[in-house]
């Protein structure tokens, strides 16, 4: 049984990811109508899509690009590797344009303040994505009152500080939880907390 104003779990069109939603209309038996929690766009309401169809949707696009890279001569860019979503690719990046004592030393001070993840409790739905109830939790905290219209897109050129709202094109919506180090900020989103890059010279793109 569903009503008007009830928190539900679907899948966004326009954000193209799972998120939180609002029912907008109900027959009281199904969910007619839902408004995205961080788009604020109102839609017919669809379930979530599950986590093995994301990666395959990811696995086509890959042999898709691999395949348009092999018609063609090839590229050599550093950007695509910051599109990561884990702490792995993005302090790659870090080592490789910075040297590896920067990305050590962000390693060390994520390891020293990282909070510990609590086991959610027993009869509880834990978000489809994977993601700790913790950090789902803190994300509805912090982003009850915020929108898409809050953030920027992310750019690895923009300096960003503690509490400063940013869209990411693989995860959403997501707000600035620590600066870890001036090129690098732990951001928290719906589904992941991650180091971000951050005040990259535009120069250094290039190499």
């Amino acid at each position: 049984m569903y009503k008007i104003g009830d928190e539900i779990d679907g899948h966004c069109p326009r954000c193209k990811l799972n998120t939180y939603q609002i029912v907008a209309a109900t027959d009281g038996h199904s969910v007619m109508l839902a408004t995205c929690r961080t788009c604020r766009n109102q839609f017919a309401w669809r379930p979530e899509v599950s986590v093995d169809a994301f990666r395959l949707k990811a696995i086509k696009k890959l042999q898709q690009l691999q395949r348009s890279k092999m018609a063609g001569p090839p590229e050599v860019s550093s950007r695509g590797r910051r599109k990561g979503g884990d702490f792995d690719a993005p302090l790659k990046a870090l080592e490789a344009l910075n040297g590896p004592a920067l990305a050590e030393e962000v390693r060390t001070r994520l390891a020293a303040s990282a909070r510990p993840t609590a086991t959610a409790a027993a009869g509880t739905d834990a978000p489809a994505s994977g993601v700790s109830s913790t950090t789902a939790e803190r994300w509805r905290s912090l982003t009850a009152n915020l929108s898409w219209r809050d953030g920027k897109p992310y750019q690895v050129t923009r300096t960003y500080g503690i509490g400063d709202v940013l869209l990411h094109k693989a995860h959403g919506l997501g707000i600035v939880e620590r600066v870890v180090h001036a090129n690098a900020c732990l951001v928290l989103f719906r589904d992941a907390e991650t180091v971000l890059e951050m005040a990259l010279a535009r120069s250094a793109l290039d190499r």
